[in-house]
């Protein structure tokens, strides 16, 4: 199976893989966006899941991944509910794990370990992401996880190009197991692009706008009894046209549009943005130690950005239709 990628360009995938990607669960993706509502304010942003978890198993075979963690790489989204990380605002998950807890049950409900059995894998083996460490590492180590959706978030909004997502994938390796930086000026590098993508993108108020009126609206839809939980599980389509049978809710939806006016709010207002930093600070190869360790910039820059980004803040939002 023959695949073009936006930002990667075309790879191949085996027989084993293209099951996995052809299989129910997997194509439910193709409708279930990554950044959550931001599509409804910024339609570049326009990502799936569908496309990040191919993405990622790309960048397991670019680093010379087993078939094994390329097939866990193309699943290991495939719990994550309609709107993505919503549901972890509406359950007031911090972590951001929610997709997590679900993620052994989809495996069985759509066949997957049946599937790889049938390879001769071991579904238990090969559906744990601990046992893969390119796919996946704790932060602030780089995997093909985080790598993808911050090639991929910048790429859409604007930030780079492919000949700089080229140029980042040639000064990475991988050391032990474990993606590095080739030397100092590709883990900076790689370190910029991640705060880049935290503050211009996942903090972007707009983004932040739409995401909190769509919980908002989700939540009330659930009051209501328009949507239920299990509904999270379909995909953003089937809950959009859920909520529209729902006159306040209708309006409440067209009320998300790119003229969201945002202010950083005062103490009393009621909207304030769930965040965590998505921040990396690569090893770099051959020294056996992180960026922070080798540069004094490095933990300068690290500081200021933290200073410049808080983990709360509160807004006032305004629309041009009432909510």
């Amino acid at each position: 199976m023959k695949y073009n990628d936006p930002i990667y360009g075309e790879v191949e995938f085996t027989g084993l893989e293209e099951k996995v990607i052809q299989n129910n669960g997997m194509q439910r993706l193709k409708k279930v966006h990554q950044n959550g509502a931001d599509f409804l304010v910024n339609p570049d942003m326009d990502t799936s899941r569908f496309e990040h978890s191919l993405g990622v198993a790309i960048l397991c075979k670019k680093f010379g991944c087993s078939e094994e963690e390329v097939v866990a790489a193309i699943v290991h989204d495939i719990s994550h509910t309609a709107f993505s990380h919503l549901a972890d605002q509406i359950y007031r998950r911090q972590d951001q794990t929610y997709h997590e807890d679900h993620h052994e049950k989809f495996i069985e409900n759509y066949s997957l370990d049946e599937l790889v059995e049938e390879y001769g894998y071991d579904p238990e083996y090969i559906f744990d992401e601990e046992n893969f460490s390119v796919l996946e590492r704790d932060r602030p180590d780089i995997c093909a996880d985080r790598l993808d959706y911050t090639l991929r978030d910048l790429f859409k909004y604007g930030a780079i190009d492919r000949n700089d997502v080229d140029e980042v994938l040639e000064g990475l390796d991988v050391e032990d197991e474990v993606i590095v930086a080739n030397d100092e000026e590709t883990a900076h590098r790689i370190m910029d692009l991640f705060m880049i993508l935290n503050k211009e993108v996942f903090f972007n108020e707009q983004h932040e706008a739409a995401s909190m009126l769509m919980v908002e609206l989700l939540e009330k839809g659930m009051e209501k009894g328009v949507i239920k939980e299990e509904d999270l599980f379909k995909n953003d389509e089937q809950v959009l046209k859920k909520l529209r049978q729902d006159e306040g809710l209708e309006k409440g939806l067209e009320a998300i549009n790119e003229n969201i006016s945002v202010e950083k709010g005062a103490e009393h207002d009621r909207y304030e943005a769930m965040r965590k930093h998505r921040i990396v600070d690569p090893p770099v190869k051959g020294t056996g130690k992180r960026l922070s360790e080798l540069s004094s910039e490095a933990n300068a820059k690290f500081e200021r950005f933290k200073n410049e980004v808080p983990l709360k803040q509160r807004y006032s939002i305004k629309t041009d239709r009432p909510l």
